[in-house]
């Protein structure tokens, strides 16, 4: 086995659980096919017992038990409790094993339960009861360099270190002379106009750094702006509107007129119903039919001068196609995670000028709850308006969100600027939103 024991390791086995665990019980799609792995210039050695990459649609799928045991982490599966248990160090007994509170798949990281995010990706457990893992997601989330290399089949992994160990001796750095690679990784962030979540815990435009010095920032910083940049690049910079119309789509601004109608948006949802359908039934979850929501989003959204369609699919994206496979529950009537923030209510929460009419604080409840589907929509809208605009509510309207006044105002005029606000870190929660979800009606 290739022992590493850098720290970067480890966070990126962590990163890789917290950010794509969510099983699928499922057969493999397609035959193995012989794709090599080699990590560190160092080739793995694997079999039908190891578990084998595939491809299923075009896309490379790695056993994580395999990656993870290679980057220096030890990995147990405890199938009675469906708990990955998850040791960075050695294994010690200082490290109880806690109850699986939910009866669902549970990570427990050197004694610690994690909370798992929903909606970010999907692994899937092959028939050989192996862990498998899409290849994009250990790009986004391994603090480590991947390629695919389509002429071997091969996947290259080259771990990242915390500290230089073999430096050139004949580059001299005592001018502190800017690193040219660097200053070209923020001059193409800059070209995406997003927001980032720096170090600090501070936000800054990616276009900002159009104007700034490598030498600014620390190693950690740096490193963490290449994986920013991989996770950018999956998405396009520009987007063809059904007008002809092509724009960046950091100038997608929250406000304006819906572009999908009511029934658009039902014709997806339509086609959408039999592959949710299918992907509840295959992770053990009832499927819950979807509400009547679109003209809600389209009537709501056109009052306050908000983008309603697009309103819509983020909804979708946070409530994972209106399964709540979340901690909200669908009699919430809470379609954008409002005060879901990890912890149970009190029933004691402040509605922060919210009409109690409204919206309810039930204790036990992660989340606000709102009397309808049409109170629900309209909070929805209004912390989008919140972050898209500094003018009051339209005439007549009364708060019913109850962050609204949480808000730093206008903060967020454009879709992309919702990340590392809306969603922490975020990095490409505005991108997603659009063409992740949206394009997918818009195109059809």
């Amino acid at each position: 086995m290739i022992g590493f024991t850098r720290k970067s390791g480890i966070a990126a086995i962590i990163a890789v659980f917290v950010f794509t665990m969510v099983f699928v019980c499922t057969d493999d799609l397609q035959a193995s096919s012989p794709v090599a792995i080699v990590i560190d210039g160092n080739r793995l050695e694997m079999n039908e017992n190891t578990g084998l990459p595939v491809i299923i649609d075009e896309r490379t799928y790695v056993p994580l038990r395999v990656i993870s045991e290679n980057l220096g982490a030890q990995v147990d599966w405890i199938s009675d409790t469906q708990q990955v248990i998850i040791y960075t160090k050695a294994k010690s007994n200082s490290y109880p094993v806690p109850a699986n509170w939910d009866g669902g798949v549970q990570i427990v990281i050197d004694g610690q339960p994690l909370t798992i995010p929903s909606g970010y990706g999907q692994a899937y457990i092959s028939k050989l009861d192996r862990v498998m893992l899409p290849l994009r997601a250990v790009g986004e989330a391994l603090g480590c360099e991947v390629k695919w290399v389509s002429d071997t089949s091969t996947v290259l992994i080259n771990a990242k270190t915390d500290e230089i160990e073999n430096p050139v001796d004949d580059v001299d750095n005592s001018d502190n002379t800017p690193n040219l690679v660097d200053n070209q990784l923020l001059n193409d962030l800059a070209q995406f106009s997003t927001n980032l979540k720096l170090s600090d815990g501070s936000v800054i435009n990616s276009s900002a750094l159009a104007n700034m010095d490598a030498s600014n920032f620390s190693a950690e910083q740096l490193n963490n702006f290449r994986v920013y940049l991989d996770q950018l690049n999956k998405y396009p910079k520009v987007i063809n509107l059904p007008s002809g119309e092509t724009i960046r789509i950091s100038d997608l601004s929250i406000m304006g007129p819906s572009i999908l109608s009511a029934a658009q948006i039902q014709d997806w949802l339509d086609n959408e119903t039999p592959r949710i359908q299918a992907k509840m039934a295959a992770s053990g979850r009832e499927f819950v039919p979807f509400a009547d929501l679109a003209e809600l989003y389209i009537r709501i959204g056109e009052e306050y001068g908000i983008r309603g369609d697009i309103a819509f699919f983020q909804a979708v994206k946070e409530t994972n196609y209106f399964q709540f496979t979340g901690q909200v529950t669908p009699a919430q009537n809470n379609y954008c995670g409002l005060w879901a923030t990890g912890s149970p209510l009190t029933g004691q929460e402040s509605g922060n000028g919210a009409d109690p009419r409204y919206v309810i604080f039930e204790p036990g409840l992660h989340g606000a709850t709102f009397v309808s589907p049409e109170a629900g929509v309209e909070a929805h809208i209004q912390h989008l308006y919140a972050y898209a605009t500094k003018s009051p509510l339209p005439a007549g309207k009364v708060i019913i969100d109850p962050r609204f006044s949480l808000v730093s105002r206008g903060i967020a005029p454009n879709w992309q600027q919702l990340n590392a606000r809306w969603a922490v870190p975020g990095t490409t929660y505005g991108q997603s939103i659009i063409f992740d979800y949206w394009c997918n009606a818009l195109n059809r």
